[in-house]
């Protein structure tokens, strides 16, 4: 069956059978979860028998995983998600990863006007302690729809219009309103190859902004996420629709420090992050803390708040792999308020955000590097298509 009418069963199917406890895992049948998430194998085929394998292996890891929290007292589980009977490179794919290449990090957008795609930092050097901020805080009355991106690393797209919608509902804009994640990944050019080659294969917040700063993108109505990189309705100029989104600009976050990260989060609205999301496909509930200290940063999010569970502070983040995976699409991530414990080392930036031309290896902040270039847009405004640039 392809991976693409995976997603679609995925997507259009809500997830009714979540066993947590050892006991329902033990008892937990691949038929059983190709009738939870509308699976169409035919009974002993090869494609069964290959999805039945992926499906054991998912099991036993997810048995052992739970085993070992256990032990250690961790406060996250995992359990039965839509990702259990694929392969390692179909969850790389919906991971935002994108193949080795000889690319390395570069920490300014190449542009010829990148002296203007980044603002300064704002904030001076404040302690986590100091900080005046709630001690937890959260923007789900912002209510975004989680989206399931497919088999397309388009990550860094939806991330990039989930906090365009978030801002054009903070300022009053547009209650509801669903911007065009396909206008990125169709036409977003990146020649430095920065986090990919574009579209499906990757790119960066950065470039996303810097697109819909210039041109503006429309609604979903007008251009629908098809979860594959598609022809480019745009060539220069406004985007030609009755309605577009457009940016003055964004705001770039010092990379791996903490307070920068907790003040633009509580007062400036959502933010996009990049992290390793390598380790969390079995995660289904809890505040997680399964990265280690190095890590590959290929997956972008949007962070939405931050609180403690039971004395373990966390970060909320709304993922991209549809409702049916994690907590209704959301991930708690551990929350290290002292910035330099736990810090490592990417060593494949190209996977990442890097560009052609920078270092083969980043420092790298945070529970799976979630400190590392977060970035807020700003002047986010609705426009008509009389209005003229």
């Amino acid at each position: 069956m392809p991976i693409l009418a995976f997603l679609s069963a995925v997507s259009a199917v809500r997830h009714t059978h979540s066993p947590t406890g050892a006991g329902s895992l033990d008892s937990y049948s691949f038929d059983q979860f190709i009738q939870d998430f509308s699976r169409t194998y035919k009974h002993g085929s090869a494609e069964y028998q290959h999805r039945l394998a992926l499906f054991q292996s998912s099991l036993t890891r997810i048995h052992a995983v739970n085993a070992k929290n256990q032990q250690e007292a961790r406060s996250w589980s995992s359990g039965v998600h839509p990702f259990m009977d694929w392969s390692e490179a179909e969850r790389k794919v919906l991971n935002g990863y994108k193949p080795s290449r000889n690319l390395h990090r570069m920490t300014a957008l190449q542009s010829k006007q990148q002296t203007h795609l980044r603002a300064a930092a704002q904030y001076s050097n404040k302690t986590a302690s100091s900080l005046n901020v709630p001690e937890s805080f959260s923007w789900d009355t912002i209510a975004l729809p989680v989206v399931n991106q497919g088999s397309c690393g388009s990550c860094w797209a939806i991330s990039a219009v989930e906090a365009l919608e978030a801002q054009l509902i903070k300022t009053g804009q547009g209650q509801g309103t669903k911007i065009s994640a396909q206008a990125l990944v169709d036409c977003v050019p990146n020649p430095q190859h920065c986090g990919g080659t574009g579209g499906c294969d990757g790119a960066t917040g950065e470039l996303a902004y810097a697109f819909v700063r210039d041109h503006g993108i429309p609604l979903e109505s007008d251009l629908a996420y098809t979860a594959e990189t598609g022809h480019c309705q745009h060539s220069e100029g406004p985007w030609p629709s009755e309605q577009r989104i457009r940016v003055s600009g964004w705001h770039q976050l010092p990379s791996n420090k903490y307070a920068p990260l907790m003040q633009a989060l509580a007062t400036e609205g959502p933010v996009v992050v990049s992290v390793d999301g390598n380790t969390w496909f079995d995660y289904t509930s809890g505040v997680f803390d399964g990265c280690e200290k190095d890590a590959v940063l290929g997956h972008a999010v949007l962070l939405k708040g931050y609180g403690s569970d039971a004395g373990k502070p966390y970060w909320r983040i709304q993922n991209s792999w549809g409702a049916d995976w994690g907590e209704a699409g959301f991930i708690r991530l551990t929350r290290h308020t002292e910035e330099e414990s736990w810090c490592g080392t990417d060593r494949k930036p190209q996977e990442g955000s890097g560009c052609d031309g920078g270092p083969s290896e980043i420092t790298v902040c945070g529970m799976c590097g979630i400190l590392y270039e977060p970035i807020v847009p700003q002047g986010v405004r609705m426009e008509g298509g009389d209005v003229s640039f």
